[in-house]
């Protein structure tokens, strides 16, 4: 099978040194037609699209590369890997397809990627999740076999991210994917209810207070607040967060932190904190049993009135979604108080 890749035209991406896309489907045609098992594993770069417009196009290759890099080197002599396009990946196994076997597979795929660091962007922490079917157990042609395994990858991302999913007819036959138009609708949907929650109460006060209990309610939020001057406000904890207070967070963790461009943090475990020699921030975190946070600067025409912070008890991969709305509401926020003359304590 290995013959299979020698002399092809254009069999290798330029960019991340694995397999093309052309090559990579045309061979799992060669499987089919030659009836040799298999099986199919979609990979997707989390938050990729984060990566990007955060740090850059330049940071975005360089995270790719590392990534291919890293699945490259796991799937040697095991299967072989290509670039489908953008931040996803196709792995195939050829002869594995027993449960037991392709799940040990992904396990340490999604283990090995998540201890992935990154030598001059410390900060960064990046994950992966799988979606797998197999041949000829799930389906016998290419385009059933890619849509089964595309339902158990959005499955994965629902389920949080940073995990792996091996279709199983039983629990995934009924996924819908969605489409581009209806994750169109979904954001604006969040996009207009910020808008209409802050805009259209008679305060600002109870604007902020209403949008944080859709925040925290929809987002499975465990605090919410704004702290500004070493004072925390508008704390919202959801009815099952284990702690019934938040505390104040010491602010230049914050400011040393934040991307200077976005004027955003987050960390999805608060471990990373301590590769990135900040072990006082990961201490007030751990003392508040804080496992993942984001926080966003609230402010307007270069002033800032303090931050927009959300955490979480446990790990979590903050997806596109989250963040975007987040900002959002902080940048409105500021608007408000610029146009109202007002500060948070005046509120």
């Amino acid at each position: 099978m290995e013959n299979f890749f020698e002399n092809k035209e254009n069999a290798v991406d330029t960019l991340t040194k694995v397999f093309s896309r052309e090559i990579i489907v045309e061979y799992v045609h060669y499987l089919i037609a030659e009836k040799i098992p298999f099986s199919m594993a979609l990979v997707d770069i989390d938050n990729f699209k984060y990566v990007n417009d955060s740090y850059g196009h330049l940071v975005g290759d360089i995270v790719l590369e590392k990534i291919a890099q890293e699945l490259n080197e796991l799937v040697t002599k095991r299967g072989f890997i290509g670039r489908f396009g953008g931040d996803e990946f196709i792995i195939i196994y050829p002869n594995i397809t027993e449960y037991d076997e392709i799940w040990n597979e992904c396990h340490r795929t999604i283990a090995k990627v998540a201890e992935c660091s990154f030598t001059d962007y410390p900060w960064l922490s990046v994950t992966i999740t799988m979606g797998v079917s197999r041949f000829p157990e799930n389906a016998t042609v290419y385009e059933q076999l890619f849509s089964f395994a595309d339902k158990a990858l959005y499955r994965g991302k629902m389920k949080g991210r940073n995990c792996f999913i091996i279709y199983l007819p039983e629990k995934h036959a009924n996924i819908v994917l969605k489409t581009e138009n209806d994750k169109t609708l979904s954001s604006m949907f969040l996009h207009s209810n910020v808008i209409k929650l802050l805009s259209s109460s008679p305060s600002l006060k109870d604007g902020i207070e209403n949008l944080f209990s859709f925040l925290s309610a929809y987002f499975m939020l465990d605090y919410m607040c704004i702290q500004s001057a070493g004072k925390v406000y508008f704390q919202k904890l959801h009815q099952l967060a284990p702690q019934k207070m938040i505390k104040p967070i010491t602010e230049r963790f914050f400011c040393s932190n934040k991307n200077p461009s976005t004027g955003i943090f987050y960390v999805n475990q608060i471990k990373h904190l301590l590769s990135n020699n900040e072990k006082e921030f990961y201490d007030e975190l751990k003392a508040q049993k804080i496992h993942s946070s984001f926080c966003c600067e609230i402010s307007c025409c270069k002033e800032t009135y303090g931050f927009l912070r959300v955490d979480i008890k446990d790990p979590r991969i903050w997806q596109n979604t989250d963040m975007d709305i987040l900002v959002s509401a902080a940048k409105i926020i500021g608007l408000l108080l610029h146009e109202r003359k007002l500060r948070i304590e005046d509120l």
